[in-house]
């Protein structure tokens, strides 16, 4: 290293160009070798920062999602459920069009049919595609909005989650029908209406949506909502869980 080149790596440093700083000198040699042209050598250390900055930021979104584990599309068993085909599933996994309109994907069906599988599976291609998201199962949504109405912050918890421009919402089916419950449940739906996307998994249909709204008014301005821009998947097969559980029986 030359006195010219002496200060280069406190500068990168203080630019926080880290792949920069690692492979300026060893990409140079190549350079060199291969006569590259001024441009080409920076080029070539602009895409391995750029690379590295997107795999560490996946990384993080994959971690601040709280996504289940290991729940990929490759891995569902399409040949043992009827209403979701593989081809629709990549095509929402893969053309984000829906969550840039802010439309929301539903997923209805008996429990252990893989509506959370489904659900996970998409969440991770859109991160993977640079897309926040976030994984709750409902009741505890539920208890995390109930607690900041209680604190009379509420708007700002529901401001907070828009910084995930997907927001899953699991078993939305379990939430008890309360008053306190199914209010802040409403207020969240109609927060992100048209702004953000949801994606819902549900073991009620919709007309046995009363039962988990305590107003039928309310019950209707919320299904109103989520349905004028949604895909709506309704699952129906055998449990997973239950066939699996019987293969190791036998």
């Amino acid at each position: 290293m030359n006195n010219v080149t002496a200060s280069l790596p406190l500068m990168l440093k203080k630019l926080r160009l880290s792949e920069f700083r690692a492979h300026w000198e060893s990409i140079a040699d190549k350079a060199l070798h291969d006569q590259w042209r001024p441009e080409q050598y920076l080029s070539e250390l602009c895409h391995i920062e750029l690379a590295s900055r997107t795999d560490k930021r996946q990384m993080r979104y994959i971690k601040e999602s709280q996504l289940p584990s290991g729940k990929h599309l490759g891995g569902f068993d399409f040949s043992a459920i009827e209403g979701a085909t593989k081809a629709r599933m990549y095509e929402l996994a893969d053309n984000h069009d829906w969550v840039k309109q802010g439309a929301n994907l539903l997923l209805f069906g008996a429990s252990g049919v893989g509506k959370t599988h489904l659900a996970s599976s998409v969440g991770y291609r859109l991160i993977e595609a640079g897309t926040r998201v976030k994984f709750y199962s409902a009741s505890a949504l539920v208890q995390l909005l109930q607690e900041a109405k209680t604190q009379l912050k509420l708007q700002d918890a529901l401001n907070k989650l828009d910084k995930y421009q997907v927001l899953i919402v699991d078993d939305i089916g379990y939430v008890k029908k309360t008053e306190q419950e199914t209010s802040v449940l409403f207020e969240l739906i109609a927060h992100r209406y048209e702004r953000h996307s949801l994606i819902i998994t549900s073991n009620q249909s919709f007309e046995d949506w009363d039962e988990l709204f305590t107003d039928t008014t309310m019950t209707v301005a919320a299904i109103d909502r989520l349905v004028h821009h949604a895909h709506i998947i309704q699952l129906i097969g055998e449990s997973y869980r239950r066939k699996t559980a019987m293969k190791e029986d036998k």
